[in-house]
């Protein structure tokens, strides 16, 4: 998660623009929710993989933000932010290697 937070913002700032872009035009015109959500959906879907629904959403939520704040600070913060902020998010909700969600206290902590 802290590699993707902090090399999204790095990388092309074409991608960037245009990602804030299609936030801005999908509020200005509710026609464009649709893609958008679908946009989130697959990447909601992805997190799922690893972690419980509501907990791929905070996730979800929580790379866009830092990405964005990364991206524009003129100090962007650092990884130990991330890290932190990944870490309360995934204290609970995830899934162990048979799938099953895995709550605090078990088994060891992945990151």
């Amino acid at each position: 998660m802290a590699d993707l937070i902090h090399a999204l913002p790095e990388g092309s700032q074409r991608d960037l623009i245009l990602t804030q872009e299609l936030y801005t035009v999908t509020a200005r015109r509710p026609a464009y929710r649709e893609l958008t959500q679908e946009w989130t959906a697959r990447s909601r879907t992805h997190l799922e993989k690893h972690f419980d629904p509501a907990t791929a959403r905070q996730l979800d939520a929580l790379i866009e933000a830092l990405t964005l704040h990364r991206a524009l600070a003129q100090e962007p913060h650092d990884r130990a932010l991330t890290l932190d902020a990944v870490t309360r998010i995934t204290a609970t909700g995830r899934r162990d290697h048979q799938g099953a969600f895995r709550s605090r206290g078990s088994s060891r902590r992945r990151r």
